[in-house]
């Protein structure tokens, strides 16, 4: 599958699952992780892919609440986490999210441990920020006095 392709169909599989209709929904994310499965190790758009089952999951975890879907929505964020390449600003997403995965599950489960990962996630997030090199454009300061 081309890179094009990759991402193009994980895309289309996410957004045509019919809103509300839970088979709809499993079926999207039952592809999706076909499609992840099958991709080439360094695949260039494998961190959009696993956002996009991350989103899936969340909508799946948030309709049913039960404990293993919030658990695979921590699961996919961490393989988010993996595959993205570090100093990219897909790294600061990919922690964002295992950060945001943490916080959720705890919400839902109450689970303390859920807290102290988030914290370590957080850490690591503010990290990977840290480590993406500043743009070379350098933005014009406004003047409030002027309209531009």
């Amino acid at each position: 599958m081309s890179d094009e392709e990759f991402i193009h169909t994980a895309l289309v599989v996410a957004f045509t699952a019919e809103p509300g209709h839970p088979r709809s929904l499993q079926r999207a994310i039952d592809e999706i992780y076909r499609l992840l499965s099958e991709a080439p190790a360094g695949h260039p758009d494998l961190v959009i892919g696993w956002g996009v089952l991350v989103d899936l999951l969340h909508e799946r975890a948030e309709d049913s609440g039960d404990p293993g879907d919030w658990d695979a929505l921590v699961d996919a964020a961490g393989c988010m986490v993996l595959v993205a390449d570090a100093g990219t600003e897909l790294a600061v997403r990919a922690w964002r999210r295992q950060w945001q995965a943490l916080l959720l599950r705890h919400q839902a489960t109450r689970d303390p441990a859920d807290l102290r990962d988030a914290k370590v996630a957080a850490a690591a997030l503010a990290e990977a920020a840290a480590a993406v090199p500043r743009s070379p454009h350098q933005p014009r300061p406004r003047r409030p006095w002027r309209c531009d």
